[in-house]
């Protein structure tokens, strides 16, 4: 049995691409790889997926009809190969955690893991520190156990799409993935001490008309990044990406150039105590992201279950 679907792989990413070459890349294989997956398929079949011209590929009418089916295949492959997985590694009291580098210092991923190595002193933890968007790759795919993640909730269609470009969903995560919430942070500006004109807990719009805001890129997740700058512009403000365009090079920018800057509020009060930049609301902007520990639904294992009830009882503190 393929397990690994792998023609049915093929079949859907030039569906998506519209292209064979783009398909290839995606699918990290050669186009003579790819073109070969996809004929012995429709060989299988005894139809044409595709019809091929010079200049594109669209799906023929059988393959349109076939979409769909193989579109579940393909999750139902992956389905089994996290259990398969999960079931390989049962006998072994070990846990694969990936927990984004820049959350190394934030008080709640210190508790929890810190606090369930030493209250389960038999079970082996690895701790796979990377990108966010790689770490959720590897979940979805049962390499992982667990992902310990900052960011926002979305449907898993809309996260299907945006995991096809690389770094473009960093604070996003898929709705349908087993999740708890350790901690939730609304996402704020910080305002310089010399336009700050008075003691106020939210910042008008107004107040930024014809300023410069250091905001994050859009490799955060534009689902959040654009419903900031579209406010900002609307409010006559310049959003400004710095060169090192991450939450704390954001926070940073805007210490150092004296302006404005939206923060996530994950990374202490540094930027605030010693720059004099104050942590206020900002009229109109209503977005949070969470600390959260994320596993699939359909895997399990006692140890698994034990890092989740630790972290259960952590997020009911």
């Amino acid at each position: 049995m393929d397990i690994d679907a792998k023609p049915l792989r093929c079949f859907v990413a030039v569906a998506e691409e519209r292209s064979f070459s783009r398909a290839a890349q995606r699918m990290h294989v050669t186009q003579p790889t790819l073109s070969a997956q996809i004929k012995g398929l429709e060989q299988l079949l005894g139809f044409a997926l595709f019809q091929r011209t010079t200049r594109q590929v669209s799906l023929s009418p059988q393959g349109r009809a076939f979409l769909k089916s193989a579109e579940r295949m393909v999750e139902e492959s992956d389905r089994l190969k996290r259990m398969a997985e999960t079931l390989r590694r049962s006998g072994e009291k070990r846990l694969s955690i990936g927990a984004a580098f820049y959350t190394i210092d934030i008080e709640e991923r210190v508790r929890l893991l810190e606090g369930f190595i030493e209250a389960h002193p038999d079970v082996t933890v690895d701790i796979d520190t990377r990108w966010q968007y790689e770490l959720m790759a590897d979940l979805q795919r049962g390499v992982l156990d667990f992902a310990l993640v900052i960011g926002a909730p979305v449907d898993p269609a809309t996260m299907s799409e945006l995991m096809k470009r690389p770094q473009s969903f960093e604070i996003l995560y898929p709705s349908n993935l087993r999740t708890q919430v350790l901690r939730r942070e609304p996402i704020r500006i910080l305002m310089p001490s010399e336009m700050e004109n008075e003691d106020r807990e939210t910042v008008p719009l107004s107040a930024l008309n014809g300023k410069k805001v250091a905001v994050p890129s859009p490799a955060h997740g534009q689902l959040i990044t654009k419903k900031i700058t579209d406010l900002l512009k609307d409010a006559g403000a310049e959003p400004i990406v710095p060169p090192e365009p991450h939450g704390i090079g954001v926070e940073r920018y805007g210490r150092q150039f004296r302006i404005p800057a939206i923060t996530i509020g994950w990374f202490g009060n540094r930027t605030e105590t010693e720059g004099q930049m104050t942590r206020r609301a900002l009229e109109g902007l209503n977005l949070e992201t969470s600390l959260a520990l994320l596993s699939n639904p359909d895997v399990s294992s006692p140890q698994l279950e034990a890092f989740w009830e630790f972290a259960k009882g952590m997020a009911g503190e």
